[in-house]
């Protein structure tokens, strides 16, 4: 994907300010599945701003992260910075340089950004460069805008849609081809999906920031309407108060067989 076209131009200090991480139950699972420690590689691949990434440089020796997005990755410097990291390697690329980069990785990650890969053709560039008895997973949560249930989100999708063409809200949904099938299909063994779930408040400045955060809704989408929409969006919800939403993280996860 080239900068020119990626879809999160425009999105970049929302998607690290106000997209919520995975939660530290998913991270110590992948610690303790893949027996993470200081001798461990991991490469998390369209890391995005360092949801993952941060969190798995806690249990690892080295973490590389890759996202083909530069300002992205000016965000996920400075959420190192922050939190004290020095042993990750941030590298602008996508799924189809994997071959730029060396070594063997203990796990490797994708996030949300899965999505957006050649799924079929990464995951087959990804088992040659796993160890063998290490793994790979892809940690997903709750998409409330378009998914969820509750009568705040059906306002906020219903307000953008005054101003934009957006994907149909559907609520939650199956897919017809669940990714833990794929990732078995490309010879990954003992794949599990394990899921999270907790209740998370948001404020109406998370909400607002979360929407700009959005490709599909990003602050260039709105073009000079973007000031309207954000004022009438602040006028749906008391500024002194928070909202809740039944958030699910779901990591699917699947071993390289070997020693």
């Amino acid at each position: 994907m080239s900068p020119a076209h990626d879809p999160f131009a425009s999105t970049e200090t929302y998607y690290a300010d106000y997209r919520p991480g995975y939660g530290d139950s998913a991270v110590a699972y992948l610690a303790t599945r893949f027996a993470l420690d200081d001798a461990s590689q991991v490469l998390d691949l369209g890391c995005g701003a360092g949801q993952i990434t941060v969190p798995l440089a806690a249990h690892a020796g080295r973490v590389v992260g890759m996202d083909p997005n530069e300002k992205m990755l000016h965000e996920a410097k400075a959420r190192a910075t922050r939190t004290g990291r020095t042993n990750i390697e941030w590298v602008v690329g996508s799924d189809a340089e994997l071959d730029s980069l060396d070594g063997r990785f203990a796990l490797t990650t994708m996030g949300r950004s899965f999505h957006w890969m050649a799924q079929e053709e990464t995951l087959e560039r990804l088992h040659a460069m796993i160890e063998p008895g290490s793994g790979l997973a892809i940690v997903g949560d709750d998409e409330w805008f378009t998914r969820g249930t509750k009568d705040w989100q059906d306002a906020v999708y219903e307000l953008a849609a005054e101003y934009l063409e957006l994907p149909e809200r559907t609520g939650p949904i199956e897919y017809d081809d669940p990714w833990d099938e794929l990732v078995g299909e490309f010879c990954f063994s003992d794949v599990e999906t394990v899921t999270f779930a907790f209740e998370r408040e948001w404020t109406v400045e998370e909400i607002v920031g979360y929407v700009f955060s959005l490709s599909y809704c990003s602050p260039a989408t709105f073009g000079t309407d973007r000031a309207a929409f954000e004022s009438e969006l602040r006028d749906l919800f008391d500024p002194d108060e928070t909202v809740t939403q039944d958030a699910v993280t779901t990591v699917i996860a699947g071993r390289k067989p070997g020693y």
